[in-house]
């Protein structure tokens, strides 16, 4: 069945609207692509005041083309797009690429032609790239359509990318072409007015032209759509994401812990990392690993072979495998005795296996097909730093001819070869994936390990647990005319059993005498905290005292909190005391909630206590979340250590962590209306009776 955008992607006669007969201009640029790159169709000019272009008859209107027209390229004044769409819907074209800016990015005039021009595109039922894009690229042979105004000719690969950035895209295809990597197909999408970045992961995803997904963002428009859509997609292929503004504030007006800690950048770490998305930091990194994916075979384990000839940059390359998890393993002394037979007497052939610089073609192949026959190596990088007096070309296509057919994942670092790497194309068409450095083939290596672990790794199971729902049913119905508020704490209390979270018993006081009675029905030693409305981190203020093993310790505890208030001008906002047993020992954690506008709502886990912001050992998933997940969660934090028993203290009950954090995971899915949760701390034991959550606010939406 064709995809609707089969016809943008592989047309076979394309109008180009607007095409100039001047050199040097946008139009006349991308025309002249087109017929370089031989294009493999029907291309019609379309110029009322030119009868060619590039010697090709040009058509005063689109609707002049006697042939049928599968793709229509606007390059006019924004002015007359509009009317060019109509005239394109009079053709029967069902795909356009507007090129055009000065749409929504200008302002609100170009916005509100923008929204004309979508609700053009929606009556006639056509699909748009842009408007303010650079165009379109698929290199596969029977359509080599180069379809932007960029000078370059991009290289046939495996590799899509999808920016909507056009001068970042203008880049991007100057950098493969010098880094031999090869695209499939590449789409600038500008303003997204029609076609976004999921629409192309969507296309790309039943794509086998496409090996692996590339993906340059500013902005997401449905993260949880995007979210659920690449954790489809790499279950097959992996999909690279850069995503830019990492710097961007934290939350507006967010006043939990949690809130404040779910800046906009660990909403997208969260969900990029729930579906196996690799995030880069930078151009040069995503295109280093879409070549791994593209040019060789994903590592069955994390143990690596370095083949060089000389020592430096296999150090470089042993430090960088120990940053990412790989390993060195030791060769079999049967690979040592053969390497021996063939590498000069002064060689080192252990592991990195160092052949000296004297080392030929010849030797560099052989030590290359003895070492990917170890069973103890899983990757092998090849190192060819520039021989003196040798034909570095010629070495290198030896390397590539020599692990040409292995099922092993295979690296090579041509240093100082600048020259000779776009060469190789030529020499060796099948070659595996070329770095400058050491250091990146490594990384590549690690990424691509990480990628088949989390790939292979089980999905989990989504748990329901009992729940008492009209109980939280009928606290919210308190609070329906009071949006935006926190619950009363004994509501807190309500809505927490409710889901079977263990709140601590807790008695409310606002006076000395109902303090002490409190404080008796606890029984000693006892909490004392303040609690308001607008007391959002009582400990700062001073609002919590501990320990307390008297009546009068207990008197003298209330008259400081209610100093401190003072002291800091809060003492109006304490509207009661509350009193709780004192809990010592087990590890301090945060459980939390908080949602993003985009993405929806978030569950946080990490290091709880008074310095939870100060340490911000935490790590969000937006829910649901499954068991693993969970339990991803648990391990991922810095202070796991500290949950396993670390300095000879018991082991927490990692199981009951995992439980709490699936029961907050379905409070907050079943009742979304819960804006913002803190439990902090949730203090975990080896004995499950034993945990309890010591403070907790709930804001409602």
């Amino acid at each position: 069945m064709q995809n609707a955008l089969d016809k943008i992607f592989y047309p076979k006669s394309i109008a180009v609207i607007g095409a100039s007969s001047r050199a040097g201009a946008l139009s006349y640029e991308l025309v002249s692509n087109l017929i370089r790159y031989d294009f493999k169709g029907k291309i019609f000019p379309v110029n009322p005041k030119s009868d060619y272009v590039h010697s090709i008859k040009s058509y005063h209107s689109v609707t002049d083309i006697d042939d049928s027209v599968d793709l229509a390229v606007i390059m006019l004044p924004r002015e007359l797009v509009l009317k060019t769409i109509d005239e394109c819907a009079a053709k029967k074209i069902q795909s356009v690429v507007v090129i055009t800016a000065g749409f929504k990015e200008t302002g609100k005039e170009g916005a509100d032609t923008e929204k004309k021009l979508v609700e053009k595109i929606k009556k006639y039922g056509m699909r748009l790239v842009g408007p303010n894009c650079m165009g379109i690229i698929n290199t596969n042979p029977e359509v080599n359509l180069n379809c932007t105004f960029v000078k370059g000719t991009p290289i046939n690969g495996g590799i899509g990318f999808v920016s909507q950035s056009g001068a970042l895209g203008a880049a991007v295809l100057k950098t493969v072409q010098q880094n031999d990597i090869g695209l499939a197909q590449f789409v600038s999408i500008g303003n997204k007015a029609d076609i976004s970045g999921n629409v192309i992961l969507q296309y790309w995803w039943h794509n086998d032209d496409v090996k692996v997904i590339t993906v340059y963002l500013e902005s997401f428009g449905n993260p949880r759509m995007f979210m659920e859509l690449t954790r489809e997609i790499t279950r097959t292929k992996p999909v690279i994401v850069i995503k830019s503004a990492r710097t961007s504030a934290g939350m507006k007006a967010a006043s939990s812990h949690t809130g404040a800690l779910a800046g906009s950048d660990a909403v997208v770490d969260a969900f990029l990392e729930q579906s196996g998305v690799i995030r880069v930091n930078s151009i040069d990194d995503m295109f280093d690993i879409a070549n791994g994916f593209d040019k060789t075979n994903l590592p069955e384990g994390n143990r690596v072979g370095i083949l060089t000839n000389a020592g430096g940059p296999a150090i470089l390359a042993v430090d960088e495998c120990a940053n990412n998890n790989l390993q060195l393993p030791e060769l079999s002394p049967s690979t040592q005795e053969k390497l021996r037979a063939i590498a000069p007497a002064e060689a080192s052939v252990f592991n990195p296996v160092d052949i000296l610089p004297p080392a030929d073609s010849l030797m560099y192949a052989k030590a290359a097909k003895l070492m990917l026959a170890d069973k103890n190596i899983d990757s092998l990088i090849v190192i060819l730093g520039p021989p003196l007096m040798l034909d570095t070309l010629e070495i290198a296509k030896s390397i590539c001819d020599a692990v040409k057919g292995t099922a092993k994942s295979v690296m090579v670092v041509l240093m100082s070869q600048d020259v000779v790497i776009p060469m190789l194309k030529n020499a060796a068409p099948m070659h595996p994936p070329i770095f400058r450095f050491p250091e990146n083939a490594a990384r590549v290596i690690g990424k691509m390990y990480s990628y088949k672990k989390w790939r292979d790794r089980p999905e989990g199971n989504y748990i329901t647990f009992d729940s008492k729902k009209d109980t939280v049913r009928r606290v919210l119905q308190k609070y329906s005319s009071r949006p935006g508020v926190y619950l009363e704490f004994d509501d807190v209390c309500k809505v927490l059993q409710s889901y079977g979270l263990p709140i601590v018993q807790t008695a409310e006081a606002k006076d000395t005498e109902g303090i002490i009675k409190a404080a008796s029905r606890i029984k000693y030693p006892v909490v004392i905290k303040a609690s308001g409305k607008k007391l959002i981190h009582k400990s700062d203020l001073g609002g919590v005292e501990v320990d307390i093993h008297t009546e009068a310790e207990l008197i003298k505890a209330s008259e400081r909190i209610m100093e401190n208030l003072r002291n800091a001008n809060a003492s109006e906002s304490l509207e009661k005391f509350l009193i709780q047993p004192y809990v010592a020992g087990g590890v301090e954690t945060i459980l939390g909630i908080t949602h993003d506008e985009k993405a929806g709502h978030m569950i946080m886990f990490g290091l709880g206590g008074i310095f939870v912001e100060i340490f911000k050992d935490v790590n969000f998933k937006l829910v649901p979340i499954s068991d693993e997940e969970a339990m991803r969660m648990i391990r991922s934090i810095k202070s796991y250590q500290m949950l396993t028993g670390a300095r000879g203290n018991k082991p927490v009950n990692l199981d009951y962590v995992k439980e709490s954090l699936l029961r907050l995971s379905q409070l907050s899915e079943e009742f979304p209306a819960f804006k913002e949760i803190d439990l902090n701390p949730f203090v975990f034991f080896d004995d499950e009776e034993k945990c309890r959550i010591l403070d907790a606010r709930i804001r409602i939406n």
